[in-house]
């Protein structure tokens, strides 16, 4: 097509000028030593009348690394998750950063989501308000440099997107009672209170969960926004493309049963809940299990105003952000297996009114659905199997089923577990590539046990070929003042 084109201008400008017509080359994305493909320029430049040019003038020449917009296919953003806790160790030097990143890159990967606030409650970036994350699982690492800024600098020059992510719930770790929640009194104020057979009890009292902090008080709002903010508005981290909310949710069906709870569900209904806690749900025995319970005559009104809850988390994250970078995206990891009542999870649609017809649910459950406040969704279709419709648990199935769920509120990015040695990579990496509009692979800790950077290049580059991918993913770059570091 480009081709015919420039062969139809250069004809028009020998009529003009009434010269010879130089043999037209054909024209394609440039190759760099690398084999890399160069970004495109903005555009092609030419006269508006070929008539009215000066005879003696030169014909323009193009540029040989112009790809005509409608001829234009990019790449969909291949992103790996790096996960704060599980690669600790791993990126404790800048050199192991750096062969990582590059190795990544390679295998066909444009993009990272590293985490910056793991599941203690510190941070990985340079924070006013949370304490610098100098141990993990024992292992204590003292850096004179910033991980986010470093890990974002040896990414951009890659040329990979790179998006941020928080552990946002969970500030602790019950074994050791190590953490914010125990330490910062400002997050123990917030800590879930669950409802179990044996009575009422602090989350970190249960060694099954993480200590975790109520979604509903304004200090973990306040908390949250302030994390965000001060790390999108910090100049060393301009290029950030978008940060995502991880274990943005409650733990599981048990919290949050606080006082502040209690009184803000019973804002939220118009009346004071009679019997607290059991006209939520009631245990019919103390030798039950924690998730054995019979639910209350306010049990699918709790569901709901949970899920208000959230759907306000991910809204004042939102704002938040926007705020400071209108350019960033926002997005939400949730698992796929939807819907969520127990984390207070509703990823889907305002529009999705057949979730209302659950049995917990209420007529209005559906207003709760978030999908709409998001830039795009990371789907975690953590299932084992890949293809198929026979049944719910591949991922195949996940993606289409969540379409439906969405219905078309943000973009779906398809994301998948590549957790054991038999999982097949490339097959996932090709789907999710095809029928999402991104793909993200968890974790880097597993890619690198089972040596499946091979597989995935070969999803990666398979599912290229039948796009017709010609051309690199858009990322955003440091601005020219800040460009060394």
């Amino acid at each position: 097509m480009l081709k015919k084109f420039f062969t139809i201008v250069l004809a028009l400008v020998f009529f003009a000028c009434k010269g010879p017509v130089p043999e037209p080359q054909p024209q394609g994305p440039s190759q760099d030593p690398s084999g890399e493909v160069s970004p495109d320029p903005s555009g092609l430049e030419g006269s508006e009348d070929p008539q009215s040019e000066d005879p003696s003038a030169e014909p323009e020449s193009v540029d040989p690394d112009y790809i005509a917009p409608t001829d234009t296919v990019r790449e969909k953003p291949m992103v790996m998750w790096i996960d704060a806790s599980a690669n600790f160790r791993r990126f404790e030097k800048q050199s192991d950063i750096k062969a990582t990143l590059k190795k990544a890159r390679k295998a066909g990967f444009n993009g990272i989501v590293v985490g910056v606030k793991p599941g203690m409650g510190t941070a990985l970036y340079e924070s006013e308000f949370l304490k610098p994350c100098t141990t993990l699982a024992g292992y204590t690492i003292n850096r004179d440099w910033d991980y986010l800024e470093f890990i974002l600098r040896e990414a951009k020059a890659l040329g990979m997107r790179v998006e941020a992510s928080a552990s946002v719930m969970v500030m602790g770790e019950e074994e050791g009672h190590t953490g914010a929640i125990f330490e910062d009194p400002y997050f123990a104020e917030l800590e879930c209170v669950e409802w179990l057979p044996s009575g009422l009890h602090k989350i970190s009292e249960n060694p099954d969960n993480f200590a975790a902090i109520n979604p509903c008080h304004p200090n973990t709002i306040a908390y949250l926004k302030r994390m965000i903010t001060e790390m999108f508005s910090n100049p060393k981290y301009a290029a950030l493309d978008g940060f995502c909310l991880d274990y943005c949710r409650y733990m599981n069906a048990n919290s949050d049963f606080s006082d502040y709870s209690r009184k803000c569900f019973e804002q939220y209904i118009g009346q004071e809940v009679e019997n607290w806690p059991s006209d939520i749900y009631y245990y019919t025995s103390p030798d039950k299990a924690a998730g054995d319970y019979t639910p209350g005559k306010l049990y699918n009104q709790w569901m709901e105003w949970r899920a208000s809850v959230i759907k306000h988390c991910v809204q004042e994250a939102r704002e938040a952000l926007k705020a400071v970078r209108p350019d960033a995206d926002l997005s939400v990891w949730a698992a796929a297996w939807y819907p969520l009542p127990a984390t207070g999870q509703n990823w889907g649609s305002t529009k999705y009114t057949s979730v209302d017809n659950m049995w917990w649910a209420t007529k209005n459950y559906h207003n709760t659905g978030y999908a709409a406040d998001l830039d795009y969704f990371q789907l975690g279709a953590y299932y084992n199997k890949v293809s198929g419709f026979g049944s719910a648990d591949t991922i195949e199935y996940a993606i289409s089923n969540s379409r439906n769920i969405l219905k078309g509120d943000c973009p779906l990015w398809g994301t998948f577990s590549v957790a054991n040695s038999s999982f097949k990579v490339t097959t996932a990496t090709k789907l999710c590539l095809t029928k999402t509009e991104g793909c993200m692979v968890f974790d880097l800790v597993h890619i690198g046990i089972y040596q499946y950077w091979d597989k995935i290049k070969a999803g990666v580059d398979e599912a290229w070929a039948e796009l017709g991918v010609n051309s690199p993913l858009k990322v955003k770059q440091f601005p020219k003042e800040e460009s060394n570091p």
